[in-house]
């Protein structure tokens, strides 16, 4: 037998940990005549397979229920199936969010000004919120927004400038609001929101980074800089624009950092 202070030596817990432990019926202790807490050996076993649960991703919830269970069952197993999938799932959103990060950070780490890169994108998915400015749209596509916005770590609030309406000859564009996921991670939808869903293609782009305000961004002015780089290149644009705003204008001053992803295609071939 043990008392608390072995026990939590032996356990690595902290006496509140084990108290906590007590309280789950997760360890069942007794107490000697003297009012102290005694422990076995199998109350550490219990509280380690306990922890070895929650490593392995259960919830405390979860890990109580699944404490007492045979390990030799379908059941059993099928949950260690069902907690590896959500895992898997949890690790491709984490590094969704990675890469968002990596993203803003490499833009402010940066000069300030311009940046062109030449990438290849996977084409995205997208559920329109609105047509230009024109947000009725949005009570159709309730249901499919509200999913996407509960994937945010792989979804983004995002724009869509029409090619045609970048080239014509207005002054400004007026953009779609959409949200939007690459194709890559379109596990993510249920079967109702991949059947209502559109498909940007964009392929080979030039990524155009700049910082904007929000007024600025519909110019076609500052566009200019884009033409200059695809003229220089010999490269026209091929499709609809996505414009992927960071949402960063925290300093009062309405700017923000846009990276504009460019369908692009070789005049010369």
């Amino acid at each position: 037998m043990y008392r608390m202070k072995q026990f939590a030596a032996m356990t690595g817990m902290t006496q509140s940990k084990i108290r906590f432990y007590e309280k789950h019926g997760l360890v069942l202790s007794d107490r000697m005549e003297n009012g102290y807490r005694v422990f076995t050996p199998e109350d550490a076993f219990r509280a380690n397979a306990f922890r070895v649960l929650l490593q392995y991703g259960f919830s405390i919830s979860e890990a109580v229920e699944m404490l007492d269970a045979r390990q030799d069952t379908d059941e059993f197993r099928w949950s260690l199936q069902e907690q590896q999938a959500r895992l898997r799932k949890e690790q491709v959103l984490l590094d969704y969010r990675q890469r968002r990060i990596r993203g803003v950070l490499e833009f402010l780490c940066s000069d300030e000004g311009l940046q062109f890169k030449e990438v290849d994108l996977p084409d995205h998915l997208y559920i329109n919120a609105s047509f230009g400015r024109d947000f009725s749209v949005s009570l159709e596509n309730e249901t499919v927004l509200a999913e996407c916005y509960g994937l945010l770590s792989v979804t983004s609030c995002a724009r869509i400038v029409k090619r045609d309406n970048l080239l014509d000859e207005s002054d400004a564009v007026d953009p779609d609001y959409i949200t939007t996921l690459s194709i890559e991670a379109s596990d993510c939808l249920s079967d109702y929101a991949k059947q209502h869903v559109k498909r940007l293609e964009l392929g080979r782009c030039v990524r155009f980074g700049r910082r904007v305000t929000r007024e600025e961004s519909i110019r076609k002015e500052t566009f200019n800089e884009l033409f200059e780089y695809l003229g220089e290149r010999s490269l026209e644009i091929r499709g609809d624009i996505m414009l992927m705003p960071s949402f960063l204008n925290l300093d009062g001053e309405g700017s923000d950092i846009e990276i504009l992803y460019v369908p692009a295609r070789d005049m010369r071939v």
